[in-house]
């Protein structure tokens, strides 16, 4: 150890000189006292650095334990969602199975509202369907019943008209997003149907339906892939639909007039006959033969006689009820069932209809025996002149053949069964 002054300097105190030894100690005893200080002044220092450094690695700790605990936390969201997610892209073999089995509109559309609460439940739920001139509420959950196949909202009109133009699936908020141009043409509109969510459903460019969507009740991750995949599933259904209805329909008309066969005729007669018979009301039936139909076919050709045929199919749908069943019964004869229409209804329709007929600007009627394009009618009622198809039938000819002999270009009632 290096001495910080000289030797006589410390042994030398106000002039009273110590002995060597004596001196000795004392400056060793000042030496340890400065040393010990030192190393007790070192080591607070160092203490309150180890602390400051404890509490940094506890605060780090707790830091890292928090952010531990949250991504465990995401990472079971995560492995909750994806199990979810597969669990509803598991159902999906199965809701397609069940689509496929239905072969009405009105199946389809109920499959659909379940599957709907299945994977996206909203308070609010909504299919419309497309008809002649705009989307109409078909099925619903959580919209008031009585605003079902009421209301029509006409194709191209508000948020319902731009969604389907554009065919893709659209978030209300995206709507309040566009230009003002657009937002004034879309809102304000459909009223009956506002929704968060719009699923537009089509095959290309043609309009199936619309689906709409109110406050879902949980927002999974993979809404969108879901929203996607409902749309695909559905479009496929209703396009099914339809095109099953078109087959359908091909097998119940007559491909000449558009109007029903008669073997869909009599399966609808049947089942309006146990209708009225459970409910204790009437129904007519009203055929009709073109007068001289022959003479018009010999002098003018079949082609010709087909068109007057085509008119007659027109006639018939433009001028009867959604209720009532128009069929082209054989050759130049026609049949139509009027449900719950008693006899002087049915027969004050026939006489209508007869002057629409007369009416018709036939090609050559007026080169007809009669100097004009006319036919003669019968009519029957359930149960006044029987009580099957086959008497209800049996008695509308025979009427029909009485009006013939009557000279034709008249409606003649049945009066009670007719004798086979």
């Amino acid at each position: 150890m290096t001495m910080p002054m000289d030797l006589p300097a410390l042994v030398s105190v106000a002039d009273n000189p110590l002995p060597p030894l004596t001196a000795w100690v004392v400056i060793l005893g000042v030496t340890l006292a400065v040393t010990a200080l030192g190393y007790l002044v070192g080591r607070g220092s160092q203490r309150h650095r180890l602390s400051a450094a404890l509490d940094e690695l506890e605060v780090a700790n707790r830091r890292h334990q928090r952010d531990h605990d949250q991504q465990d936390k995401a990472i079971t969201a995560l492995r909750d969602e994806l199990t979810e997610m597969e669990r509803l892209t598991g159902c999906l073999p199965e809701f397609a199975q069940r689509l496929t089995a239905c072969e009405e509109v009105e199946t389809t559309c109920a499959q659909m509202l379940a599957i709907i609460q299945t994977m996206l439940p909203a308070e609010k739920t909504c299919i419309l369907l497309p008809e002649e001139t705009g989307y109409i509420p078909w099925v619903a959950s959580g919209i008031d019943p009585a605003t079902l196949r009421q209301e029509i909202i006409p194709f191209g009109s508000g948020k319902l008209g731009w969604v389907s133009q554009r065919g893709i699936i659209t978030y209300a908020a995206q709507l309040a997003q566009e230009t003002a141009a657009i937002r004034s043409h879309v809102f304000g509109e459909d009223e009956v149907v506002d929704a968060d969510i719009y699923i537009p459903l089509n095959q290309g460019k043609r309009a199936l339906g619309m689906i709409t969507l109110k406050a879902l009740k949980r927002r999974p991750r993979f809404e969108r892939q879901i929203l996607r995949a409902l749309k695909e599933l559905f479009s496929t259904a209703l396009a099914g639909n339809r095109a099953f209805q078109q087959v359908a329909q091909r097998a119940n008309r007559d491909g000449l007039t558009g109007l029903y066969n008669m073997t869909f005729f009599k399966q609808y007669l049947e089942i309006e006959l146990h209708k009225a018979e459970r409910n204790h009301t009437r129904l007519s039936l009203f055929m009709l033969d073109i007068d001289h139909f022959k003479f018009y076919n010999d002098h003018h050709g079949h082609q010709a006689g087909d068109e007057i045929l085509r008119q007659v199919g027109s006639l018939f749908r433009e001028h009867t009820r959604a209720v009532d069943i128009a069929a082209r019964y054989g050759g130049k004869e026609f049949i139509v069932l009027t449900p719950e229409l008693d006899r002087p209804d049915v027969l004050q329709f026939a006489e209508r209809f007869r002057d629409l007929f007369l009416a018709n600007p036939f090609p050559h009627k007026d080169e007809q025996p009669e100097g004009t394009l006319s036919f003669s009618g019968g009519i029957a009622t359930y149960p006044l002149d029987g009580t099957s198809i086959e008497e209800l039938i049996r008695a509308a000819d025979g009427a029909l053949y009485q009006a013939k002999a009557n000279n034709r270009n008249q409606v003649v009632a049945a009066r009670g069964p007719v004798a086979v």
